[in-house]
């Protein structure tokens, strides 16, 4: 069902490369890669926490809340982390003119339905 899910967020977001769907390790869960390397896709998906930890900590003086999005580009592409249950981590590779909205809006859907698959 994971892959399923990864899948229809790859239809629904028409610029999107990748998408993997890792656990608290950073180890696949499940992947879908168009463009992208599987290698690149698995290092993403492990840093992922580190990265989140690391900006935590760098907006804890003026922000308590929890970072629950990463999004950062590169000249070609958009790179999005959002966290799910569990402690996994979905990680989205887009063409850098894909609009950012839209990607969020369906990941925030897979999410849900990837948490309810845990």
């Amino acid at each position: 069902m994971f892959q399923q899910i990864l899948d229809q967020l790859i239809e629904r977001v028409p610029e999107s490369l990748a998408a993997t769907f890792n656990d608290r390790d950073g180890d696949p869960i499940s992947s879908r890669t168009i463009q992208i390397p599987n290698e690149g896709l698995q290092l993403l998906g492990a840093y992922q926490h580190m990265v989140k930890r690391h900006l935590q900590q760098a907006v804890e003086e003026f922000d308590r809340g929890e970072v629950q999005q990463v999004a950062f580009a590169t000249d070609q592409h958009w790179i999005l982390m959002m966290g799910a249950g569990e402690q996994c981590t979905l990680v989205l590779v887009m063409q850098r003119e894909g609009l950012l909205g839209r990607a969020r809006f369906y990941m925030e859907q897979a999410i849900k339905a990837l948490n309810d698959e845990l």
